[in-house]
């Protein structure tokens, strides 16, 4: 196959990714407990362009798809702040797949543990110091921390801004997570069978 061609395919491959990374991202299901929350199975495809093509190519899928999704369901939040840290998680699960699995050379179950575990935490650090905050329309932790506490978020749970991020975003990343590294150990070596 010449280069041009190789090229091409990849492009064509990588534009049917972004689109069904965009579909995904459109079907979401709501955390039960804080329905604002949502889960949806578009970081699958992510994690597929990563372990076919690399980072760069993923990271332009997670552009892509939060991009179509800006477009097609307008901004999420202040400053498309919805968007953006749908493509931060995107890059958590990437990095924690490229540490674990290509540089730790761990196996894939014990990767995608090591994957939820990180994005888990680059998502608690994210929402408490400026994207919770930004979603309800201010610029920092420090401009939320005397009301958004447990009870704005209905628990009855004593506890100031910190706690209340931990109950809120510790449990929905960590399901979020193993839902994500669970379908893409178990579709990723039939696409890339499909896709090659």
């Amino acid at each position: 196959m010449s280069k041009e061609t190789e090229t091409t395919k990849r492009i064509v491959t990588l534009g049917i990714l972004s689109a069904l990374g965009a579909v995904l991202m459109l079907i979401q299901i709501p955390y039960p407990i804080v329905p604002f929350l949502k889960f949806d199975l578009s970081d699958v495809v992510v994690l597929v362009v990563f372990s076919m093509y690399g980072w760069k190519e993923s990271l332009a899928v997670g552009v892509l798809k939060a991009l179509v999704n800006l477009l097609i369901m307008g901004p999420a939040g202040y400053y498309a702040i919805g968007q953006v840290v749908a493509v931060i998680a995107s890059m958590s699960y990437v990095l924690g797949m490229y540490l674990a699995v290509d540089k730790m050379k761990m196996n894939k179950y014990v990767g995608a543990g090591v994957t939820v575990l990180l994005m888990t935490l680059i998502m608690v650090i994210c929402n408490y110091l400026f994207v919770t905050p930004i979603y309800v329309g201010e610029l920092t932790f420090l401009d939320v921390r005397d009301f958004l506490t447990p009870a704005a978020y209905g628990f009855n749970i004593e506890g100031g801004y910190f706690i209340a991020i931990l109950i809120v975003y510790i449990p929905f990343n960590l399901i979020k997570g193993i839902l994500i590294t669970g379908v893409y150990i178990s579709i990723n070596e039939i696409l890339k069978k499909a896709l090659n």
